[in-house]
């Protein structure tokens, strides 16, 4: 019997057997996890594919894809906006990890050059079975060698830089017994990262998804592998003498290697002079990208920059404590007026407290949007403040346009992934359905672990009616934290909407198990009305309407129960009373399935019109 071949060819694609050949092999990538739950990244692998087999390769450009593939409207200018280049980018990397897993076999290999958009097909060989006793062995290594070159060529014509890109910082772990210093060790984190976060060479992860490791003994290359990141930074505070000991070190993900490590004895007089040496030593030993001599948005006061340090710890623990935060952000501002990271955290802090119902937002909105004014006459191009701006300008002032032109100077300034996330979640608030998943990968890319990019992408496929994608979101958050309160509490509505009374009561108990508050309740008063059990889902929305210290009664949340039992009155009335206070959700009214017993009413309409959704 002839030995297989060596070698994996680059044939033209001249006849049908071969194009058929390749779209089963485009099908099985298509049908693997790693595309399964991304629907535009299978899109747009779908659409090359199937352009180059019609013989449109060279008419395959980065404005078509913009077009076609995400709808972007036809004054796209890749020139200006990055999406086309960003989710390549994203492909090859997922390309590349398939073909290292369930698509080690695959006879046909699926290549992107550098610098193209059309794809190569490689047919090769899949390695043979064993051969029979006493035979020649030595078929079998050239055979597996060349199974090898071809999987080794798939990952170097990725297109990809040959260095990874995208870098993490983990939390710093305080290794002194006094508590009390966690607070330098979550702010050196957090300023570390941001200065990083203004190189143009580096992607740097978002710290709610660095954050899941925290505390964790894992190896660097599996948080690689989980974060999509090359480069792992690590470090540790510890007392020193008067002062202490900042060690940090610089890992490549793809080998472990130790590239960067340096220790410094600090003063709370010389953090700010550690943090930016710690930062230009760091993305110099990347060796893909430098920062400046001082990040934007800061202070040259030690003593404000420890307030600040003190004030975004208090902020950022799992019970907040926003009353304390706020006033050691304005100790800061007392020693330093143009200190613009103290006017964003005294702004993050007031909306927060908005969310938790601690503040109304006629009073706390109003002290958010001075602080962010400020801090943009200080900075105007701090793309973290513009950002929040144009949060508040979208959600309190129905000012959509306005809205819109800051979110898109905010990117441009630089703003991160919140700022995309949040962005993302109110297109689609517009129906603008391709534009708003486009930047909600992008957030996610940038924050792979974190929940919130993801829940904004969910209501956007939610909004949009497409269940499955929408079920796909729900699940991938379910892999990451199985206990997901979010995650399972909107399963429990995804279930509604497609009309599984029984998977959605399941998902609703589980939810009020675990927490006993007016919105659990209403998730139970759904799940009877589901089956058609009016009267027991009126007593659990009594129950969820009347004052409780478990939790804010949502208007909007109000509404939805009302809407499920059919009355209309109530519902609406529920409505009016969330365009009132301002809830974020009055904003889904347009395409929020839970409404549509009521849609056709002229109040309904008329409240569309009232928050500026029909304009």
């Amino acid at each position: 019997m002839a030995a297989p071949s060596s070698t994996a060819s680059r044939a033209p694609l001249n006849d049908s057997v071969r194009a058929a050949e390749v779209r089963q092999a485009l099908e099985r990538i298509l049908r693997s996890p790693g595309f399964q739950n991304s629907t535009r990244r299978g899109q747009l692998l779908r659409y090359v594919v199937d352009r180059t087999l019609a013989g449109e390769a060279e008419a395959i450009t980065e404005y078509g894809i913009g077009v076609d593939v995400f709808g972007k409207p036809p004054s796209f200018d890749p020139r200006i906006e990055s999406i086309v280049r960003t989710e390549f980018s994203r492909l090859r990397r997922k390309l590349a990890d398939y073909y290292a897993a369930e698509g080690r076999e695959d006879r046909i290999l699926l290549e992107f050059p550098s610098r193209t958009y059309a794809p190569e097909f490689r047919f090769g060989v899949v390695p043979p079975p064993p051969a029979a006793p006493r035979r020649s062995y030595r078929w079998l290594f050239v055979a597996s060698a060349a199974v090898m070159i071809v999987l080794v060529g798939a990952w170097l014509f990725r297109g990809t830089p040959a260095r990874p890109t995208a870098l993490v910082v983990l939390p710093f772990n305080n290794l002194s017994p006094d508590r009390a210093q966690d607070y330098l060790a979550d702010g050196i984190t957090e300023e570390l990262t941001n200065q990083l976060a203004q190189t143009k060479d580096l992607r740097v992860i978002a710290r709610t998804s660095a954050s899941v490791f925290e505390g964790k003994a894992v190896d660097v290359r599996e948080i690689g592998r989980k974060l999509g990141a090359g480069f792992v930074v690590e470090g540790s505070i510890a007392p020193e003498n008067r002062g202490i000991r900042i060690t940090a070190q610089l890992n490549r993900t793809t080998d472990g290697t130790h590239l960067w490590s340096h220790a410094y004895e600090a003063s709370a007089g010389d953090l700010l002079a550690v943090e930016q040496d710690l930062a230009r030593s760091i993305a110099s030993a990347t060796g893909l990208s430098r920062v400046g001599s001082e990040a934007g948005g800061g202070t040259r006061d030690p003593q404000a920059h420890d307030l600040y340090l003190r004030a975004y710890h208090l902020a950022l623990g799992a019970r907040p404590d926003n009353s304390g935060s706020l006033a050691l952000f304005r100790q800061a501002l007392a020693r330093d007026p143009a200190y613009v990271n103290a006017y964003i955290g005294i702004a993050r802090v007031e909306i927060a407290m908005v969310h938790m119902t601690e503040e109304p937002p006629e009073t706390a909105i109003p002290t958010a949007r001075t602080a962010l004014e400020t801090a943009l006459s200080h900075d105007p191009g701090s793309g973290e403040a513009r950002g929040l701006l144009a949060d508040v300008i979208a959600i309190y002032d129905w000012d959509w346009p306005r809205a819109e032109r800051e979110f898109r100077q905010a990117l441009a300034d630089g703003a991160q992934s919140t700022t995309r996330s949040l962005y993302g979640s109110l297109l689609a608030t517009r129906g603008r359905f391709r534009e708003a998943e486009a930047q909600l990968r992008l957030a996610e890319d940038a924050d792979p672990l974190g929940m919130g990019p993801r829940f904004n992408e969910f209501m956007a496929f939610f909004l949009e009616r497409d269940y499955a994608a929408a079920r796909r979101v729900l699940m991938g958050m379910t892999e990451i934290h199985p206990d997901q309160f979010d995650a399972r509490f909107m399963l429990g509505g995804l279930d509604l909407v497609e009309h599984d009374c029984v998977n959605s009561r399941r998902e609703y108990e589980w939810a009020a198990h675990r927490l006993t508050a007016p919105v659990t309740q209403i998730g139970l008063a759904l799940a009877a009305a589901c089956t058609r059990d009016r009267a027991t889902a009126l007593a659990d929305i009594r129950q969820a309407e009347q004052p409780s210290a478990a939790g804010y009664t949502s208007p909007y949340q109000m509404a939805v129960g009302y809407a499920a039992i059919g009355d209309a009155e109530a519902a609406l009335t529920w409505l009016e009373r969330s365009a009132a206070r301002k809830e974020m959700q009055i904003l889904y009214l347009k395409y929020d399935p839970f409404f549509d017993s009521i849609r056709s009413d002229p109040r309904y309409t008329a409240l569309e019109r009232r928050v500026r959704l029909i304009e």
